[in-house]
């Protein structure tokens, strides 16, 4: 009866180690930063009564900086510059459709966008600040980052 028992469980290790990661993996929770990435061109002033143009999916690449002010701006002309001078913490091709996830510990960031030939600053935050994003633990922060590439006033 004992060696029935030793048989039965004997496999019972081997399969614990083989599919521990595969379990821890649905108990992991995680964070970042999900989204879109759209293009608006011809940008006018909306018109009452009419809804926003929201713009068009882009496929570009998200860079994630430390957060960063203007002064580490390199060469800006209003939304866009030629770089940033923060530490790259990760980037992200953003899909045909626009959309991007980025898995990041909890934080501020700054979020850049790949425009022509340099960097484009979706937002700026307060007086000084870049784009930043705060992510907290075990939430994906969602936001639509909008390239205006003309305006029309």
């Amino acid at each position: 009866m004992q060696i029935d028992y030793m048989r039965k469980f004997r496999k019972l290790p081997i399969l614990l180690v083989l599919f521990a990661p595969l379990l821890m993996g649905f108990c992991i929770r995680q964070q970042g930063v999900k989204g879109s990435v759209l293009i608006e061109k011809d940008a006018a002033m909306p018109l009452k009564g009419k809804s926003k143009h929201t713009g068009s999916p882009f496929s570009t690449i998200v860079y994630v900086y430390s957060a960063a002010n203007t002064n580490q701006l390199i060469g800006q002309q209003g939304n866009w510059a030629k770089g940033i001078q923060a530490k790259l913490i990760k980037q992200v091709q953003a899909d045909k459709n626009g959309q991007f996830k980025i898995r990041l510990r909890p934080g501020k960031y700054t979020l850049v966008l790949k425009y022509k030939d340099g960097s484009y600053i979706p937002f700026f935050s307060g007086i000084n600040g870049v784009a930043h994003i705060e992510v907290e633990k075990y939430q994906f922060q969602e936001i639509d980052l909008t390239i205006i590439d003309s305006s029309v006033f």
